[in-house]
């Protein structure tokens, strides 16, 4: 297995993975949408709301504010020492409180005061809600780590795919370097080798429409995916460093093949 890293931000990572299998790396980009921890709000308290927003749907939007997350820090509530109960380990606080007084105000995720300091919202201008005056919000809202298997509101990625890698193959005895193929690529990612010759200058941009292939008139150009190699794109809602969500999800992987060795063996022994 080899990772060649294209280009790595706090918002996005693009990689190449390499021997390795379809399911190997679908294993992996489900991980990172479901298996990955991030820090969501998961129970809200509603002392007062006079907003035209119904409690329900408030919650609800409240619980999709991507809140910045420190994984070292915080511990899952079912693995916390405090049982579940809600301690500063495991769980962080919320207070929105807002009244709009002589003109309408729009509520945003900035509004939010948080207990710890390092767990805010990735923006400030996330619109949560619209009051008229004299109308207002109060609430304790309370945000905990979770999976993204149990519910969306804790999936750190906002996208995560990845495509094979294209091979090209000219034949260059039939190959008569008319450019057809080059005119017919629709992102232009071929160009001349030194020779005269078709070449993929740039793989990464190839989405194998082989529009190439069926210019070629003389059937001189193959494209094929290789099954072995991928272009993962990894980008983060902002919860945590997409590097990082790459990071865990392939510890989380490696547990899990871990587990299972260990749970043949177990068996066998038996």
């Amino acid at each position: 297995m080899h990772v060649e890293v294209v280009s790595a931000s706090d918002a996005s990572v693009r990689f190449i993975l390499s021997g390795v299998s379809v399911a190997f790396a679908n294993a992996l980009r489900r991980i990172m949408i479901a298996e990955v921890p991030c820090m969501a709000i998961d129970e809200v308290v509603i002392l007062n709301n006079t907003s035209p927003i119904f409690d329900e749907v408030l919650a609800y939007r409240l619980s999709l504010i991507p809140l910045k997350t420190d994984l070292d820090r915080f511990s899952p509530p079912e693995k916390c020492s405090c049982g579940g109960v809600g301690c500063t380990k495991c769980q962080v606080t919320f207070i929105l409180e807002v009244e709009a007084e002589d003109r309408p105000r729009v509520v945003y995720s900035g509004d939010l005061v948080s207990s710890d300091p390092e767990v805010v919202p990735v923006s400030d201008k996330i619109p949560i809600a619209k009051l008229a005056s004299n109308q207002k919000i109060l609430l304790e809202a309370y945000a905990r780590l979770g999976i993204g298997k149990r519910g969306a509101k804790w999936q750190p990625v906002s996208a995560c795919a990845y495509k094979y890698v294209p091979r090209i193959e000219v034949n260059r005895d039939k190959c008569i370097k008319c450019g057809e193929c080059i005119e017919a690529c629709p992102k232009g990612v071929l160009d001349l080798d030194e020779s005269g010759f078709p070449q993929l200058k740039d793989f990464l941009n190839c989405s194998l429409c082989k529009a190439c292939v069926e210019a070629c008139e003389v059937d001189a150009i193959k494209l094929n995916p290789d099954d072995t190699s991928f272009i993962f794109y990894v980008e983060s809602t902002g919860t945590l460093p997409a590097p990082k969500i790459v990071e865990v999800a392939a510890e989380v992987l490696a547990e899990k093949c871990s587990n299972l060795i260990e749970e043949l063996s177990g068996g066998l022994e038996g």
